[in-house]
């Protein structure tokens, strides 16, 4: 099956496409047409495996746990959240007319600090207060690289 997502990439060959990481969301996507080439070489019976995706490095570990993530959310920032939750448990109240808090149990993963990370001046950490220091550490660090 052929997904059509973005206009400006049709151009990228489909084998270095199959290579990259590539997360779709259901939601968005567009157009999917059934083609006739086969499938890949690397799509097998155990193709989808929890071990085998963790050895193609698909799969990103956990720290081992859980943890109740409370964001303070600029609200327009907030919006993708109705869309795409965090996790099934999501809730979002309104703080003002500027802010939202999210609420949500989420894995403690590498991935999720650098989505903190990215949204900087968007969103605070307000708990954990582990989490919310190593955000606060790499924002401060990436200050330092713009003193003068």
């Amino acid at each position: 099956m052929f997904i059509k997502t973005n206009p400006v990439d049709e151009h990228i060959d489909d084998e270095v496409l199959l290579k990259a990481h590539r997360n779709f969301a259901v939601n968005r996507i567009k157009e999917a047409v059934v083609i006739d080439k086969p499938m890949p070489d690397w799509v097998n019976r155990d193709a989808f495996t929890l071990t085998h995706l963790h050895k193609l490095g698909k799969l990103e570990p956990t720290n081992s746990h859980e943890i109740k993530l409370v964001l303070k959310v600029q609200k327009y920032a907030c919006q993708h959240l109705f869309e795409r939750p965090l996790a099934d448990n999501q809730q979002i109240e309104r703080i003002d007319d500027n802010w939202n808090r999210v609420t949500a149990t989420v894995a403690n993963t590498q991935r999720l600090e650098d989505w903190l990370v990215s949204m900087s001046q968007l969103a605070v950490v307000e708990a954990p207060n582990e989490l919310r220091a190593a955000v606060r550490e790499r924002l401060l660090s990436a200050i330092e690289l713009y003193k003068d």
